[in-house]
Order: structure tokens, then C-alpha cells, then sequence
């Protein structure tokens, strides 16, 4: 399979050298520092053809120098060398000394810098990096070249090799982000699907693991829709994951303020690692790679589970923009089957079990229910021929499914009917795909607990809802069959509708805006149809 290429957005971290002590860093000081710089220069130059603007300035630290520095000053310097290149590419590096006994130039008490514990008492130079728009590994390349454009920039020498070693393996990464954009239409179809929602949902009963879940749709859809994970809900999601994440779907606030034709008209989707999602521990630059696998996996799986096309060729889903290509990556990204089913679903063991090996009388119950839509115990026991004992005890087997409230039997969630009914009714019936089709339908009653009155009338009937770009109820599908006549042993459609105008009010919302959107719902002769909520509730 096709699948698209993501590309990377802001990356922090830390390298360290103690490769040449703090001859680096001193070189540049002295290059820096007095005419013709005195502390500060911009400059142009070219990497692999490249063009990239400098600007080198320096900013106070907090070390003290040391007497054998043999400088008037409190305190030292640190440089930042920030190049600015085409399309907002960013790359920023501050140039720090590291060495044994650092004190604060002000307490004179040690300075508590991991740098002696992991590299120990030598000398040498510390490199913080910030870049936005490039890949990690271009960073490490352009960072040696621009050092070698101020000493050149000044007329003066420097050692060929600074900075063109591996790092130490105690640098470290603590920031990563990549995304993909897609069309604003696609955008829309990923935020009604709800995948963020939906891995809420079945995280909810999940026991040892933090989510959040962030939605601001106050200005436009997706504006800044996101998800944050921590480890043990991603291990949750993905095999062999470990680290804490955030999933975000972002838009311009007003993204019709540019052309249609602009990129940012339309919605980026993104993965961002980072040491807060973390226990505020940052990873080794060394893993940089494995970091990267696993934002891709989790990115484009996100977009598989929500029946995104993955292939960016003809089909319309990815806009290109000055840093995504939207073209196809050169190796595939493993895929994974959807956790939201398995999970929403609430497959437990115990219940297939029990479907699977039900008795006869717990199957004829269920056949029963599912055909006439619900009876009472004494009439399933004069209809079967069964002792009242006997269908309690069969009610018992299958109270997953079944609910039993004075005396009468129905389905604890609609969607069970008509899913149980079609399979009745069908001439490949056996109760091992009734097994089967339940485990993707349990389960909905199970999340809805804390939802609003009209998210659990959602759940309860089957139902989806897609919302217009004002945020506002545009379509109402359901699945369930209904009927327009009240006589017929299938739900009416206008009692539905109402229902569905009393639990969005007693959300909190309007009715009158529910009142506009669409309903659409199958009919018992196999058709659909399609009316205003409004129109239909009021027949």
C-alpha cells in the first residue's frame, strides 16, 4: 500500500561535545567578541546549494568564568547562531561552555548541570538546538557549516573538525513534531468520525493510564483539536510504543481570511513527542530514529483507523505546502488493526464465550426478542413451551445484552436489534457470526454513562451526526430501520425524531438549529429516507 510522507515541524534538544574541550567555544569568543563584531554579525551562505541568512549574537549565562579564563567579567557568554532559510526553515543553536566546578557567577554555589554526572569532569561544549521544518539529522549537518561561515565570514581560520563528530551519547532530544496536511473537507470528515473521541472513549475503563482531551472548535472545525497521551495509553493503542504523545488536528482561526488556494486554508495533523508527555524526561539523541517510527506509525494509523486514504496520488486528501511534498514515502510504515472497535466493542471473553455456547433456550430467546422486538418473560415461556425459570435463567446468561425491567425483555441498545434481526432473518444465520457481528456492537451503552442526554440518544440508536463548518447539526444517520407507521414492530420514526429534539435540549442546546438538520434512516422494505429532524418529529 501507498502510503504518504510526513514531514517534520519544531525539534529541541541538546548535543554535547567534550570531543576538543572548550576550544570550539572559545574560538568563537574571540572571533565574536571586539572589531569588527563586538558581539553581534549577520551574514549570508549556502549549504549543498542551499541559501541560508545568520545571525550571530551572544546572551548572558549563568556560569562564572573561571580565574584561569583570564577575563573581566562576572559572567560568561553563550552565542546563539540562528540561520533563517527559504519558506520559514528555522535553525537555532546556543553555544554553551561546559567544564568541571561550574558555579553561579552571582551565589558562587555549583551550578546542578547534568554535565560532569554524564560526561564528567573535562571540558567541553554544550549545543541546545531548536530548528522548525527540518529533519533532525539535516539539522546536525547544517550546524557544523554554519560555525565554519562566521570564522570565514571574519577572514579567519578554524579547526576542520569541530563539530563534525558524533555527538556524545548523553545528547538528548526532548521535543518532536511532525504532521501531514490534508483538505479542509477530509478534515471535517476526520473530526465527525470522532477519532479523538473515540480514543477517549475506550481509554475511559482502561485502569493505570492518562489521557486529555482538549476540543476548541470556538473560531472554525479543527481549529486546535487535540489529544495528549501518556505512555501507558499509548502501549494501549500500539504494540511496542513507550512514548507519551500528543495527537492534534489544527486549523487557522480563520482560515477563509486566505485564498482557498493557500495551504494554510486547510488543517494540519500532527504528532508531537515531547519530555512533559514524558514524566519530564528527555530521550537520547541516538533514538532519534525510533521516535521518528513511532510518531509515523501513530500518525498514519490514526488516519487508517478513520478510513483516511492513505496514498497521496489522485486522491485529493493532502495539500502540499512549502514543507510537505505530499508525495509517497520510499518504505511503508506498519499498520495496525483498528484498537477503537475491539475496544469500544467491549469484546469480552466471557460474553463470546456465552454466545457462542449458549443453550437452546437463550437462543430462542434471542431470536425471539430480536424478531418481535421485545416481550414479556411469561409470554416467551408460553411461546417456547419453557418453564418462567427457565427464560430468567436464559435472560441471566445474556444480561450483556438483554435488559429486564418488570417482567419485560428488550435489548439494552437498538442497534443490538436490528443488528440480531438481520441475522435472524438471513438465510446464512448461525450463531457463529451472531458472535462475531456482537463484538462490533457491544459495548456503546458501556461508554456513554457520563455523555450527554443526546450523546447516549447517539449511542443508543446507532446514530451519527456531521456538523457544518459553523459547528452546527447538519446530518443525522441512522442505521436503525425505522417506520412511519406507529401499528408497524419496528420504532417510528416520528416518536425517534422527537426523542432526539428532547435530549439535544436537555444538552443544553437549541432545538430549532436540530430542528434544520437532515434525518436519514433505512426502512423496512430495504430504501432509505430523508427529512428535516423538525418536519419529521412533528407528523
Amino acid at each position: 500500500m501507498t502510503q504518504i510522507e510526513t514531514t517534520p515541524h519544531e525539534i529541541e534538544g541538546r548535543w554535547k561535545w567534550p570531543d576538543w574541550g572548550r576550544g570550539p567555544y572559545d574560538a568563537l569568543s574571540s572571533v565574536m567578541l571586539g572589531p569588527p563584531f563586538e558581539g553581534y554579525v549577520e551574514l549570508s551562505t549556502e549549504v549543498d546549494g542551499e541559501p541560508w541568512r545568520l545571525e550571530v549574537r551572544y546572551s548572558k549565562s549563568g556560569i562564572a568564568p573561571r580565574l584561569s579564563d583570564g577575563i573581566d567579567a562576572e559572567r560568561l557568554y553563550e552565542w546563539d547562531i540562528v540561520g533563517r532559510g527559504r519558506c520559514e526553515k528555522k535553525a537555532s543553536f546556543n553555544v554553551s561552555p561546559r567544564f568541571a566546578g561550574m558555579r553561579h557567577y552571582e551565589s558562587g554555589e555549583p551550578l546542578r548541570l547534568p554535565w560532569e554526572n554524564q560526561v564528567g569532569e573535562v571540558d567541553g561544549v554544550d549545543v541546545e538546538y531548536h530548528t522548525s521544518n527540518i529533519e533532525p539529522d539535516r539539522a546536525l549537518e547544517l550546524f557544523p557549516e554554519f560555525y565554519a561561515a562566521i570564522f570565514e565570514h571574519a577572514g579567519e581560520g578554524i579547526h576542520p573538525d569541530y563539530f563534525r563528530s558524533r555527538p556524545h551519547k548523553a545528547s538528548t532530544m526532548w521535543a518532536y513534531e511532525r504532521y501531514v496536511r490534508i483538505s479542509r473537507d477530509w478534515g471535517r470528515k476526520l473530526s465527525s468520525n470522532g477519532v479523538l473521541q473515540k480514543i477517549t472513549h475506550f481509554l475511559s475503563d482502561q485502569e493505570g493510564v492518562k489521557a486529555e482531551l482538549k476540543i476548541d472548535n470556538r473560531e472554525v472545525i479543527n481549529h486546535q483539536n487535540r489529544l495528549v497521551l501518556d505512555p501507558a495509553s499509548v502501549r494501549q493503542l500500539l504494540p511496542d510504543h513507550t512514548y507519551g504523545r500528543k495527537f492534534e488536528i489544527y486549523q487557522l482561526a480563520d482560515p477563509d481570511a486566505v485564498d482557498k488556494d493557500h495551504p494554510s486554508y486547510h488543517p494540519k495533523v500532527e504528532v508531537l513527542v515531547n519530555k512533559k508527555m514524558n514524566d519530564r524526561e528527555a530521550w537520547a539523541w541516538d533514538d532519534r530514529h525510533d521516535v521518528t517510527e513511532q510518531i509515523e506509525e501513530t500518525l498514519l494509523n490514526a488516519l487508517h483507523w478513520n478510513d483516511v486514504p492513505l496514498a497521496p496520488d489522485g486522491t485529493g486528501v493532502y495539500i502540499p505546502d512549502d514543507h510537505f511534498d505530499a508525495v509517497s514515502r520510499e518504505s511503508p510504515v506498519e499498520l495496525y488493526e483498528d484498537p477503537t472497535p475491539r475496544l469500544e466493542a467491549k469484546t469480552d471473553h466471557l460474553l463470546i464465550t456465552t454466545l457462542r455456547d449458549m443453550g437452546e433456550t437463550a437462543r430462542d430467546v434471542t431470536e425471539s426478542v430480536a424478531t418481535d422486538g421485545g416481550a414479556t418473560v411469561d409470554d416467551l415461556a408460553d411461546d417456547l413451551g419453557k418453564h418462567p425459570a427457565t427464560i430468567y435463567r436464559a435472560i441471566k446468561d445474556l444480561d450483556e445484552i438483554l435488559n429486564l425491567e418488570q417482567g419485560q425483555v428488550s435489548f439494552r441498545v437498538r442497534k443490538y436489534r436490528e443488528e440480531l434481526r438481520s441475522l435472524v432473518e438471513s438465510a446464512e444465520y448461525a450463531i457463529d457470526s451472531l458472535a462475531d457481528r456482537i463484538q462490533h456492537v457491544m459495548g456503546l451503552a458501556d461508554h456513554i454513562a457520563e455523555s450527554s442526554p443526546f450523546q447516549k440518544w447517539l449511542a443508543e440508536n446507532g446514530a451519527e451526526i456531521e456538523y457544518d463548518q459553523d459547528g452546527n447539526p447538519e446530518h443525522v444517520r441512522m442505521e436503525t430501520i425505522l417506520s412511519r407507521l406507529k401499528s408497524s414492530s419496528f420504532e417510528n420514526v416520528q416518536r425517534i425524531a422527537a426523542e432526539a429534539l428532547e435530549k439535544w435540549r436537555k444538552s443544553g442546546n437549541d432545538p430549532s438549529v436540530l430542528r434544520r438538520a437532515q434525518l436519514t434512516w433505512r426502512t423496512p422494505g430495504g430504501g432509505t429516507e430523508v427529512g428535516f429532524v423538525g418536519a419529521v418529529a412533528d407528523r
